[in-house]
């Protein structure tokens, strides 16, 4: 207790000494006359304190750890005006205690035909929520809500703890091969309706999970609308720091047949999500309110007994991963100050609603550069309908803070 005491009292002393700090954007090298490279990279650190069942007696402890949450390489290039590349790479923990391992994230080729007419190919993020298609650099409560992690991409599973740790009890255990991206097609447009309305498009076809017995294509769809300025690339904000005064409106439907089978009916599973999302970031006073919120809905066929791996064996209750639930999260951005909250709940359809949790946090960022340099601290209140599996405990305490680099 005395450790997290002077820990916290030192990192929030810290945060006005750090404000001269230097803070650096991405570097490009022209290398023709419609040729440039972008290269650049993104770190976030964090000390994280929680709480975890050590000895497997049941009953939580203490546990605190230092992590690398994100650690990314990104190199771009621009080939002509109207095609370029992107790779990604990210650093991942490697199980068997010896360090790390790098993996390639993003794969991908954009081919630019019009700003309605964006054809792009590879390994990419789908479009199945607003959240998915916000930048890591640049989210507002530490890390993304637990209940995002449902979609496909992301395994269909909910994560507590700031995302560090999986809720296994709210896990169907699909994973696609490409596990945070998939492979594939993805058309994008943006245009401006009007000078204060504007809308974007998502459609793609990907691989997704291919765990049952028939090969089928996972298809996304997304439309999204604005007032005021606009949100025009792929990729959105969490917050914009007073640097937009724009409304968002948004829904997908994300959608795989016969992702897995079903060993209680011998059939294959399909998986099928979709939502609603909306999104506000306006000026409010001597700053900026933002605010964001979003609706999802999870269909797994009501498996039972998903064979979530394919070896005809190895099974989950699909139906605790499966439900509906929302989240909402808000801050004010004020004199580099942003003081944030998110609460989330999940009603899962698994028997004696196991898979449901609630979940509420907290916390404070200090920007030094935008979201090009900042820390974060948080608190999150995690809470289970039912006890988590092999535990006595329905609810977990968890403490963060970090720092948040991007070049």
């Amino acid at each position: 207790m005395r450790r997290k005491l002077f820990f916290w009292s030192l990192a929030l002393l810290a945060l006005p000494l750090l404000a001269a700090a230097p803070a650096q954007a991405g570097a490009k090298i022209e290398i023709g006359d419609d040729a440039v490279i972008d290269l650049g990279f993104r770190l976030q650190a964090q000390y994280f304190s929680t709480e975890k069942d050590l000895d497997g007696g049941g009953d939580f402890e203490d546990f605190d750890d230092f992590i690398v949450r994100r650690a990314r390489l990104r190199l771009g290039a621009d080939v002509t005006d109207r095609v370029s590349i992107f790779l990604q790479s990210e650093f991942a923990d490697d199980d068997g205690g010896v360090g790390g391992d790098v993996r390639l994230i993003d794969a991908y080729v954009t081919l630019k035909a019009h700003k309605l007419t964006n054809i792009i190919v590879g390994e990419n993020m789908a479009a199945s929520l607003r959240q998915n298609l916000t930048s890591s650099g640049a989210l507002m409560a530490v890390d993304r809500p637990a209940i995002v992690n449902k979609n496909l991409s992301w395994g269909t599973r909910a994560k507590y703890g700031f995302t560090n740790t999986n809720y296994d009890d709210s896990d169907a255990g699909l994973r696609a091969d490409n596990l945070a991206r998939d492979v594939g097609a993805t058309l994008f447009g943006s245009d401006s309706i009007t000078d204060t309305l504007h809308f974007k498009y998502y459609l793609g076809v990907y691989d997704g999970v291919q765990e049952g017995d028939e090969d089928s294509e996972r298809y996304a769809a997304r439309v999204q609308f604005n007032l005021f300025d606009a949100e025009p690339k792929y990729y959105n904000l969490s917050t914009y720091l007073g640097g937009k005064r724009t409304l968002g409106f948004g829904a997908t439907y994300d959608l795989q047949n016969d992702v897995a089978v079903d060993l209680a009916t011998g059939k294959n599973a399909d998986y099928a999500m979709w939502t609603v999302d909306a999104f506000a970031d306006l000026p409010l006073g001597p700053g900026a309110l933002t605010l964001e919120t979003a609706w999802i809905d999870l269909d797994l066929d009501d498996a039972a007994r998903l064979n979530f791996n394919g070896d005809g064996a190895s099974f989950r209750d699909a139906r605790q991963a499966q439900g509906d639930g929302y989240y909402i999260q808000a801050g004010y951005f004020i004199s580099n100050w942003q003081p944030w909250v998110l609460y989330e709940q999940w009603s899962s359809d698994g028997p004696g609603d196991l898979g449901s949790f609630n979940a509420l946090r907290v916390g404070l960022s200090y920007f030094l550069k935008g979201h090009n340099a900042n820390i974060k601290v948080g608190y999150e209140g995690f809470s289970a309908d039912r006890n988590l599996s092999g535990t006595s405990e329905d609810s977990v305490d968890s403490l963060v803070a970090g720092l948040y680099v991007t070049y």
